[in-house]
């Protein structure tokens, strides 16, 4: 009784330090996410409210100035050099304002690669026509933030900040509206500020206007549609999006609970308002960022488990030794509930090890973010610099893989595309192309080739047989990074290839980057995908004098992880064993010295190893077929299953000898072999239960 006691109050000191490590893992987790939420929005706000001040007094200077070309250019020159965050400003007088000769003028000033560019927006477009709010808006309403927009003077999204200017009537004296002035933000750096965050591994950011309409999302579409908030929510039919619009709409901060449209996990988002846009800024943390596959939280689980199988075994002992007598029904009772235990036990430890996550090992070196591209790429030039190397020449390079087959245990084909980002600044001598390294065998064409703004893209289908060393010690639970590991065509003059993250709509592993759609792997399911680094080390400089790459060189992989389906492995291996261990049970039944069930069941001993000999070679040529299609240097966690089988035939085969031979052992011979059938199942049960608690601890 005391060691029940005793099993109860452990238990619960268990579950109360999982909850407790729990809350410690979320609670400070949402504080951070809230304040730095909070802190993003006010810088944001600081920044965008200096606007304000600066075109004010644009518009008070152009209605006592004179308007000439030179003078207003001047003036422009003048904002832009005092105020180096601005990406532009500019002038749109009303027809006929400026000039009663000239219908337009509309002069822009704007930084374009280090330098201040002037544009005039009346020889782009008639700016008049009704639907160029930007410019009847401020005319009508006054001073504004206009909705952010793709500024054809600009060339990119802006967020403009417009009001009316005036000048006097010299004949009347009177004020009238001659026209606006404007000033541009990019929208992008307003969005690179929300990347510097850090929201976990699969968190992310959105901006709404005041219109509701999404101005930044993970889902490029959504930003390129300027898509209303509460339209995407009716859409996705997700609680979180909608309650996120409703919050916006009604101007007010706080901290939301429900599930990603995005990542289908269980999200909190703080959202805050920015006051001088009259814009929203939500940023959404997953949950199970923090708990799921964290080892220490399923450890305790485990160890809870265990617990509540102990203290279950411990009340059916305890009732066992109250009874003056046992029946056959209440020990076979006793039998099936130990077993039954010990077979969930069994279960709950295979749901823990399904939920690991296995990218989240290589949380150094996975890019998943701007931010953490950016991070690689400064520590990249330190070390170039710290070493007294060559710069790094960066090239992006992206990757679609569109089918997968594993021909053998370590064998695998892929097919898909890659392509490379070469700029302009790129050094006319680089070669252009990449290398597969880890390619047993590969056929690489060039599909395409495109000249792009700043550079051209190119493509190259490949088809490819890869070499790699898969772990199987967890088989058939096992889960496998099928890698790509991409080397520049020119290897020795320190080409550091980035991840292209702007090809991608989402760069969240579980979103399955740079996968087809429709993929089709046999027996696997695709878990995750993500780019990554590894800081490979060579003891030979390839014939290259002063090798780059040799020690420690940054090489780019693509990895996409992959689960195995457990159904197949449980058809074709687990059930052929389960039917094994359950005739050997049949054949244990059958062991009687009574004469009436000796008659009807006709035991004997040599009948017995006969047929377990059968079952013996059953479960030999399994187990020799699955470690043949799995070629593996280790023993892996299903074998264990025919190791507890053979030791059942054996276990049988020697108790059915010492039975039939009457040899003078109580555990054999009580109650006409009994305790051998009773404890058939239990034993085997909790063999597997702590093979299973050892291999996945």
């Amino acid at each position: 009784m005391l060691s029940a006691i005793a099993l109860l109050c452990a238990g619960f000191a268990l579950v109360f330090d999982y909850l407790g490590l729990r809350q410690d893992m979320i609670i400070p987790a949402q504080e951070r996410a809230r304040q730095q939420t909070a802190d993003l929005a006010a810088k944001i706000d600081t920044l965008l409210s200096q606007s304000v001040p600066i075109a004010t007094a644009l518009a008070e200077d152009l209605s006592g100035m004179e308007a000439t070309p030179s003078l207003l250019v001047a003036r422009l020159k003048r904002v832009l050099n005092t105020n180096p965050e601005l990406l532009g400003v500019g002038i749109a007088y009303e027809p006929f304002a400026y000039d009663p000769d000239v219908r337009l003028f509309a002069p822009y000033l704007m930084r374009y690669e280090g330098e201040l560019k002037r544009l005039q927006i009346e020889n782009q477009v008639d700016y008049t026509v009704e639907s160029y709010d930007w410019y009847h808006g401020p005319l009508k309403d006054g001073a504004r933030w206009n909705e952010p927009r793709f500024s054809q003077a600009a060339g990119q999204q802006v967020i403009e900040y417009a009001l009316p200017f005036f000048q006097k009537n010299p004949r009347t004296g009177k004020k009238r509206k001659v026209g606006i002035v404007f000033v541009h933000y990019a929208l992008n750096d307003i969005f690179d500020e929300m990347n510097t965050l850090n929201m976990g591994k699969t968190g992310y950011g959105m901006m709404l206007s005041q219109r509701g309409l999404v101005l930044s999302h993970p889902v490029k579409a959504y930003v390129e549609e300027r898509r209303p908030v509460l339209e995407i929510a009716a859409e996705t039919q997700n609680a979180l999006l909608e309650n996120i619009g409703r919050q916006a709409a009604a101007a007010q901060n706080g901290v939301l609970e429900g599930v990603s449209a995005l990542t289908g996990r269980a999200t909190w988002a703080n959202v805050q308002q920015i006051p001088s846009t009259g814009w929203t800024l939500a940023m959404l943390y997953s949950k199970e960022d923090l708990t799921k596959g964290n080892r220490p939280l399923r450890r305790r689980l485990i160890w809870i488990s265990v617990l509540v199988i102990t203290f279950a075994l411990s009340l059916g002992t305890m009732d066992l030794a109250r009874r003056e007598k046992r029946s056959y029904f209440v020990l076979w009772l006793h039998a099936l509930k130990a077993s039954s235990l010990f077979t969930l036990g069994i279960a709950l430890i295979w749901f823990l090890a399904t939920d690991d996550v296995a990218w989240k090992n290589l949380e150094r070196t996975v890019i998943l973010s701007q931010n953490d591209l950016d991070s690689f790429r400064m520590n990249n030039i330190r070390t170039a610099l710290r070493n007294r190397q060559p710069m790094p020449v960066y090239v992006p390079t992206g990757v679609f893989v569109q089918s997968i087959e594993f021909t053998s245990a370590n064998n695998v084909i892929l097919t898909g595309y890659v392509w490379q980002q070469y700029h302009n600044d790129v050094p006319d001598d680089l070669s252009r192309g990449f290398i597969l390294p880890e390619a047993e065998s590969s056929n690489i064409v060039e599909s395409y080739r495109r000249k792009e703004k700043g550079g051209e893209v190119i493509g190259w289908y490949f088809h490819v047989t890869l070499r790699q060393d898969f772990d199987y010690t967890q088989y058939p639970f096992d889960q496998q990074t099928v890698w790509i590991r991409l080397w520049h065509k020119d290897f020795d003059k320190n080409v550091v290839l980035l991840p292209a993250l702007d090809s991608y709509d989402l760069i969240h592993p579980e979103r399955l980057p740079g996968i087809e759609q429709d993929f089709v792997l046999p027996g696997w399911k695709v878990s995750s995908s993500f780019f990554n680094y590894r800081f490979n080390s060579y003891n030979t400089d390839f014939g290259i004098p002063r090798y780059v790459g040799q020690n420690k060189f940054p090489e780019l992989y693509f990895q996409i992880g992959v689960k195995r389906r457990f159904l197949n492995p449980f058809i074709s291996n687990l059930t052929p064993i389960i039917v094994v261990l359950l005739m050997l049970f049949a054949v244990l039944i059958t062991s009687s010295k009574e004469s009436g069930k000796i008659e009807l069941l006709g035991f004997n001993a040599s009948t017995i190893l006969a047929s377990s000999s059968a079952l013996f070679f059953v479960v030999l040529i399994s187990h020799i077929d699955l470690r043949n299609s799995l070629s593996a240097n280790e023993i892996f966690y299903m074998e264990y299953f025919y190791v507890v089988t053979y030791a059942a035939i054996l276990a049988i085969s020697i108790n059915s000898i010492l039975f039939s031979w009457g040899i003078n052992i109580p555990f054999v011979q009580y109650r006409d072999n009994l305790l051998p059938k009773l404890f058939y199942w239990p034993v085997i049960t909790l063999t597997m239960f702590v093979v299973t608690l050892i291999k996945f601890y």
